[in-house]
């Protein structure tokens, strides 16, 4: 039979693992899907599961085990059976197979970014018949020492992009998947394989020379003497090939002369013989040997004279009629593009004066434009420049010809077009927000030093006003409402305006059409962003009321006042709304409630209840995080029975592991409550909950994780009074089934209990919360992207403090004797640091690989599996080893310090996270004649409570205790030595084992010992640990600082 991978074994275990083993030999697996991506399996175990191996590694079962712990007997069966026929090979062969390129792609990285070949680029300006529609081709040479011609520049770039080798000659073979051009060369052959595909799209063919020498369209052209302008490249004219330098961008010198005769007008134009377009726009021209990029005022006017030349020189006549045209617009528009001599005879007909330059402006009939007219006044002369209406054939008897100032005129017609302003028919118009404010706030400024510019009393009113905001906070029963002033008035559209400072916009624009300046503004922007992201979560049609009043979920309003606070805007508080706040953030401020008969309660359980009522008369849920071990459930068991109302049914959802415990607690605190546990087959828990949704007669109901996914549906029909959730952690993972069922319950009020709301990262506090307060903290990716990396960690505590209250022991608890902890470091043994190297040695290379080839996210399993192997090394070789026959370090210091801890009447728990290692623990103490009870995750829940009782009746010296199964839910305090064989990841969660002897109830010393192997990853992992403890504290407990979980970078530092 094939042995189940070693990854499996460790996140199954060893009991999931043998079930597994046993199904596969009894027959209940049966292959039924084999593909290339994916393997499908049923699995018979009473009912029939699905098993899925895919071809990235992952594997999923449809089983609540598996949920949980990631791995699960039927994907140990299923497992085996695929290995055995083969199936898993075949699949892994496929995707071997397909990596193969990707693996070879993957060495680019590897690569320098600097070109490792030479490209040369060719281009040939082709002779044609008309001699302004000049057309480009470009060939390639490519090579190491020699260059070689690229007979098919189609064929190289489908090369590249295939990463398929192409000879060019019998000394060079192009190799795409390694070779690499040069930056500029690359953005060459970006667009060239643009032109392949439009060509290859339109269906032309190539052949031949028109392969080699490809032609281009002139905007490929165009892009690709850009390119070339800083880079050396060849250009044919002819049979003449020029090497030409880097192109220069410069002025055509261009010459005109204006006459006059009897006739009209003539203007001669002169400019350099050797000047030669190499597109038809004129952007790119050959002068001399030089190719120059033409200024874009002068490339109109060449393209005219080019085609209209005789010799570098043309002539252009104009009839007496339009002389005024001529030197009014002709003129001064060729004045822009280079010099101009007027003829002595034709400038006595000329007058020469001053400009001034108007612009009227005005709001269009629509309300929201803007409209401007635009007058060249000349002594009693007025020009309108958008004016279309023909001039008149003749002038005037007598009349002179006025030379315009093109320049100035110029200047102002820039102002406005550089504003935004277009032509339509005569008329000129600004449109869109952000041109128009940006006119009014700036460009209205450089116009009126270009300008006399006269204003009409409409666009007066358009000219951004600075806004002062004042406000009112209250609460309306169940809503917080915030009413604005602005300036003393009503505020119109006051949610816009919020949206509008959130988004960091400039300006707002009101109905009116007027502007809001919001430049300077910043003290308002956290309340902004506050109220854009509630309106966001709650929707703008629930959040306005009207235009001055924002209506947001009470919840919010212990944060925002805490903003206002802090931000000092003038938003008055209504007393209503400071006393809601006082009553969930001031401890001192007890409400006057009396506990239920026969209750007695510690005053900060009494404080703590009082809490959990308060929330819930406001409508509000809310964590209870308390330290473990000071009472968590007889607060919640308090506020069930000051709140119980018959008919009525509340719903507490725990770990399986303290169902029964819950049962336990309900029974002995509030007897005359009714309470039902789900259990038994899907049929039998169906009946149970039919019977409370009828019968009316259950007061609480309890339920599990893994349950509560399955009957979710059915539980959903049911209007919870209360909807608890205890170990609230276990929902800490937002995407999980778990998580995702319990937020479909349907409760008037939510709570969660947990002594670690915080393990890893903030994303499990947002998960716990989208449950109690779902909406509350913004959307999962928004609330990671500002809380993720700890920098707005102030803003975030502002915003849980009022629903997350967290006492600790020594705060509340004077009267716990102390807890002295302690780490002792243990030297492996000579066999075992023998094992512990070699084994690193070859883990390290084996992760290296695994990293490189799947990168870290895709690999993290094995990595983990990796890191899990060495540190069972650290307890014992054995448990990787089957035939190991040497000791381990650690095993003979516990051995050595446990009988004087015995002999002086400790009494002892004993942690360790893998049971295999337990079971070892188990039985060195047996044999050596010690009392020892054992309890792991195959401990039944009714066993534990029996247990627990047992031993701190006084029965057993020794309680071996898995770590994840006994971590949590167990009232050990009949123990005061608390021993950690191995540390975990997560300080809290070894926290949370020892309060199970360190908690109320406890009279005598605890003292806590952390068994740490020298030199060995089991140090990294307790100071990785530590780190994350810095995370928890500085969230729910003032710190100096905040980290984020364990990083690939950290993991990996592991084998270092």
């Amino acid at each position: 039979m094939t042995q189940v991978p070693y990854t499996l074994r460790v996140l199954a275990g060893e009991t999931e693992t043998r079930y597994g083993e046993r199904l596969y030999h009894s027959g209940a697996v049966h292959i039924v899907e084999k593909s290339a991506k994916r393997l499908s399996c049923k699995v018979a175990d009473g009912e029939m599961y699905d098993v899925v191996f895919t071809d990235d590694g992952e594997s999923r079962c449809s089983c609540p085990i598996y949920e949980e712990a990631g791995a699960c007997r039927h994907v140990v069966a299923a497992m085996i059976k695929c290995q055995d026929e083969g199936a898993m090979g075949d699949m892994v062969r496929r995707k071997a197979e397909a990596a193969g390129p990707k693996l070879m792609a993957a060495m680019d990285r590897a690569l320098p970014e600097e070109g490792t070949i030479h490209m040369e680029v060719r281009l040939t300006l082709e002779p044609v018949r008309d001699q302004i529609t000049p057309r480009i081709r470009i060939c390639l040479l490519i090579g190491e020492e020699r260059l070689y011609v690229v007979k098919s520049i189609p064929q190289m770039i489908d090369a590249i992009d295939t990463q398929t080798p192409v000879e060019y000659g019998k000394g060079f073979v192009f190799h795409p998947e390694w070779m690499r051009f040069g930056t500029v060369q690359e953005r060459i052959l970006k667009i060239l394989r643009a032109l392949c595909l439009a060509q290859k799209e339109a269906g032309a063919l190539l052949r031949g020379a028109e392969q080699r020498d490809l032609a281009l369209p002139e905007p490929f052209a165009e892009e690709i003497l850009r390119e070339l302008m800083n880079t050396p490249f060849r250009l044919k004219v002819g049979e003449k090939t020029v090497a030409v330098k880097p192109v220069r961008a410069r002025k055509i010198p261009l010459q005109f002369r204006v006459s006059s005769d009897l006739h009209g007008l003539t203007v001669v134009a002169v400019f350099p013989k050797e000047f030669r377009p190499l597109l038809p726009s004129c952007s790119f021209a050959l002068v001399g040997e030089n190719v120059v990029a033409v200024e874009e005022q002068q490339r109109g006017v060449l393209r005219v004279l080019y085609q209209e030349q005789l010799g570098g020189q043309c002539s252009f006549d104009y009839p007496v009629r339009e002389a005024a045209r001529v030197m009014g617009e002709l003129v001064p528009f060729l004045k822009l593009t280079g010099l101009v001599e007027i003829s002595d005879e034709l400038r006595r007909q000329l007058i020469q004066l001053p400009l001034v330059a108007r612009v009227y402006l005005d709001r269009s009939a629509n309300g929201r434009d803007v409209v401007a007219r635009a007058q060249f006044r000349y002594g009693d002369r007025t020009i309108d420049p958008f004016d279309e209406t023909p001039l008149p054939e003749n002038l005037p008897r007598g009349e002179k010809l006025l030379l315009r100032d093109a320049a100035a005129e110029r200047k102002v017609l820039d102002a406005l077009g550089a504003a935004g302003f277009i032509v339509s028919k005569g008329h000129v118009y600004l449109t869109g927000q952000e041109a128009i404010f940006n006119f009014v706030s700036e460009g209205l400024q450089h116009l009126q030093e270009l300008a006399e510019v006269y204003l009409s009393n409409d666009f007066k009113r358009m000219t951004p006003r600075k806004p002062k905001f004042a406000g009112k906070m209250r609460l309306n029963g169940s809503a917080l409402e915030l009413k604005f002033t602005q300036d003393g008035e009503p505020a119109q559209e006051i949610l816009a305006i919020m949206e509008a400072l959130a988004r960091r916009r400039r300006y707002f624009r009101l109905k009116d059409g007027s502007f809001l300046d919001l430049s300077a503004m910043d003290e308002w922007l956290p309340l902004a962003d506050s109220i854009f992201e509630a309106a966001q979560a709650e929707g703008a049609e629930s959040v306005a009321m009207g235009d001055d009043t924002i209506r947001l979920q009470a919840y919010r309003a212990c944060y925002l006042q805490s903003l206002l606070e802090s931000l000092g805007l003038p938003i008055e508080v209504d007393e209503k709304t400071q006393e809601t706040v006082r009553l969930l953030t001031d401890p001192g401020k007890v409400q006057d409630v009396k506990l239920p008969d026969g209750l007695s309660l510690r005053p900060y359980q009494e404080r703590g209840f009082q809490w959990l009522l308060a929330l819930d008369r406001l409508h509000m849920g809310g964590v209870l995080a308390d330290d473990m071990g000071l009472g968590k459930t007889v607060q919640v068991i308090a506020l069930l029975m000051a709140t119980r109302q018959e008919g009525q049914v509340s719903l507490v959802v725990a770990p399986t592991t303290l169902t029964y415990n819950w049962l336990s607690e309900l029974g002995r605190f509030a007897p005359d409550l009714s309470v039902m546990v789900l259990g038994g087959s899907a049929a039998q828990r169906a009946s149970q909950i039919r019977h409370v949704k009828e019968a009316h007669d259950v007061d609480v109901l309890i339920t599990s994780y893994p349950l509560i996914r399955q009957d979710i549906e059915q539980l959903t029909t049911i209007e919870f009074r209360f909807a608890i959730l205890d170990e609230a952690q276990h929902i800490k993972n937002a995407g999980s089934k778990g998580a995702q069922a319990v937020r479909q319950l349907q409760a008037q009020t939510r709570f969660a209990l947990t002594g670690t709301p915080l393990e890893n990262g903030v994303g499990e506090l947002w998960s716990i919360f989208n449950f109690v307060l779902p909406g509350y903290l913004l959307s999962y990716s928004a609330f990671l992207r500002r809380y993720q990396d700890g920098t707005d960690a102030e803003d975030l505590r502002r915003r849980i403090s009022p629903f997350l209250m967290r006492r600790l022991k020594k705060e509340v608890l004077t009267e716990l004797p102390d807890k002295i902890e302690s780490v002792f470091t243990a030297q492996m043994s000579p066999e075992q640091a023998k094992v512990y190297e070699a084994t690193m040695m070859r883990l390290r290379q084996r992760v290296d690989s695994i990293v490189k080839e799947k990168g870290f996210e895709r690999g993290r399993t094995e990595v983990l599996a990796a890191i899990t192997q060495l540190r069972e090394i650290c307890c014992h070789p054995s448990l990787v080893l089957d035939d190991y026959t040497g000791t381990s370090g650690k095993l003979d210091m516990l051995l050595d310090m446990l009988p004087e801890a015995i002999a002086k009447g400790r009494r002892v728990l004993l942690f360790s996270a893998f049971t295999s290692m337990l079971k070892i623990l188990r039985r060195e103490l047996d044999d050596a004649g010690y009392e020892t009870m054992y309890l792991d995750g195959d401990t039944p829940a009714q066993r534990r409570v029996e247990m627990a009782e047992q031993f701190n009746a006084g029965q057993g010296q020794i309680f071996l205790i898995s770590l994840k199964a006994g971590g949590t839910g167990l009232n050990l305090t009949g123990a005061d030595m608390v021993i950690h064989y191995d540390p975990w990841w997560n300080p809290a969660a070894e926290d949370q084992a020892t309060d199970r002897a360190y908690r109320i109830g406890q009279t005598r010393k605890v003292e806590v010992i952390r068994l740490v192997t020298h030199a060995s990853i089991e140090e990294q992992v307790v100071a990785l640990g530590q780190r994350k403890k810095a995370l928890f504290d500085q969230l729910i407990k003032p710190g100096e600082s905040m980290v984020g979980g364990l990083s690939p970078q950290e993991i990996m530092s592991l084998f270092q």
